[in-house]
Order: structure tokens, then sequence, then C-alpha cells
């Protein structure tokens, strides 16, 4: 059985306290079946907007290419980076597309099953901004 795609923030703990600004976020995705991960989606809203996370496996500096088959790649972590400014207490949230078409589920939902497994629904974290004139 393969496993589902899923991608998880890294960098950040579940709840979190920082200094209005700039925000980077590090996390990896992966799909089974050696299937490559065509897309990151990251939202520094809850889920309201979203922007494109870079793509690597090495390094920042070697991007990666989800259709390439030439290396055996597919079947490891892709790692990916996205930052923003954030002002206000927000959630974080994170979403994968593999090359076939397969999205990271929303919630738990439509993936539920008894003994909890699998559960690959987007990462959630809450950033809370600190008041600046504090």
């Amino acid at each position: 059985m393969d496993f589902p795609v899923q991608s998880v923030i890294c960098s950040l703990e579940e709840e979190n306290t920082v200094k209005p600004g700039k925000i980077v976020v590090y996390g990896y995705a992966v799909s089974g079946g050696g299937r490559g991960i065509e897309r990151v989606d990251v939202s520094f809203d809850g889920g309201k907007t979203w922007e494109e996370a870079i793509r690597y496996q090495k390094s920042t500096e070697v991007p990666y290419v989800a259709d390439d088959t030439s290396s055996g790649d597919k079947w490891a972590w892709v790692l990916f980076k996205a930052e923003a400014d954030v002002s206000r207490t927000t959630e974080i949230v994170t979403k994968a597309v593999d090359i076939a078409g397969n999205v990271q589920p929303e919630n738990v939902g439509v993936i539920w099953n008894l003994r909890g497994i699998l559960n690959t629904s987007w990462h959630r974290v809450r950033v809370e901004v600190e008041d600046p004139n504090f």
C-alpha cells in the first residue's frame, strides 16, 4: 500500500511566539509510490491565501524537479522553504500535491479510520506575534 501525499512544517513548534516581521518556514513533503512532489503550498493566514514554497533536495541552490525520472530521489523527502512577513497572530498551514494530482486533504474527516493511521491532513502551526510595544 502506498502512503498518501503529506507535508510537515519542521522549523516551528505547534505553538510559537515571534516578533513582527519576516518568518521563514522549513519542512518536508513526500508521496508514496515514488511519485514526485509537484507543489508545496504554504499559507500564512490560516488557509485563506497560498504561496508556492521553494522545493529542493540537497541544497537550496539545486532546485527540485518533480517529473525528472532519471534519478531515484522521488522515494525521498523533498525539502521546502517559504517566507512571509507576519504582523499579527496567525496559523501557518502547508499542503502538498504530487505528480499524479493527489492532494493532501484539508482535514481528518475525509480520511478518518478507527486506528487513526495515515492522518496526513494539512499541517498547521499557530504563530502568536508579540506586541512590539512591550
